[in-house]
């Protein structure tokens, strides 16, 4: 990646979570509260090693770090600056030029709504693999686009609620080509959602789709 491109990331970044601290858009939400339970559920045992990708404002990396040995990596300087936990196992860097080398083999990996920030979101997933422990899973939260009520907006001529700064719109069924391409298997589809045709039909009901993956 060029520096003009690198600097266009972290510039995006940091404005987005400028505006987000404005306008008080900073709080725990669901969606965090489901992968800290989700986590909980794939590691039910203290002590795991997990990593947070793309941490935002922290609320999953401060709960993980409470049970698990928990690194992080966030390119924004503006929500690194709202952290208020211990931030020794954490790395500003843009996950585009590839994880940093904590030297350290993960149970779990969380990539929450940063898939679509990659410009090769492919190598960025065969990079997450090669430090995935024996037998640990990734979590990948992507937007899905496909939501029932985004199509209906389309038939009215509306865009999806979605930042335009994204690199990638792809509808579900292209990102779990992209993990068959790097042999990660599908072990659930959830949505974050409670409503029940939500947890069974995530791709159509769930604003969010979240994928626990393992290696093949």
């Amino acid at each position: 990646m060029d520096a003009t491109t690198r600097k266009f990331g972290v510039d995006n970044s940091d404005t987005y979570w400028r505006q987000r601290k404005d306008k008080g858009r900073i709080h725990e939400r669901r969606l965090h509260r489901f992968l800290i339970d989700l986590v909980d559920k794939i590691l039910p045992e203290k002590g795991g090693k997990v990593l947070d990708c793309g941490m935002g404002a922290g609320h999953v990396f401060s709960t993980c770090q409470q049970k698990h040995e928990t690194y992080g990596v966030e390119i924004s300087s503006e929500a690194i600056e709202m952290y208020v936990f211990p931030t020794d196992n954490v790395r500003q860097a843009d996950l585009n030029d590839g994880i940093p080398d904590f030297g350290v083999e993960f149970d779990v990996i969380i990539c929450s709504m940063i898939l679509h920030w990659f410009t090769e979101p492919l190598r960025f997933l065969e990079q997450a693999k090669s430090v995935l422990a024996e037998g640990g899973h990734m979590i990948v939260v992507i937007p899905n686009i496909t939501y029932y009520r985004f199509r209906i907006a389309y038939l009215f001529g509306k865009f999806p609620p979605i930042s335009l700064s994204h690199k990638s719109f792809q509808v579900p069924a292209e990102v779990e080509r992209v993990f068959q391409k790097a042999s990660l298997v599908i072990e659930q589809r959830l949505s974050p959602r409670k409503s029940i045709r939500a947890r069974f039909f995530p791709t159509l009901f769930s604003a969010d789709i979240v994928y626990v993956l393992r290696d093949l």
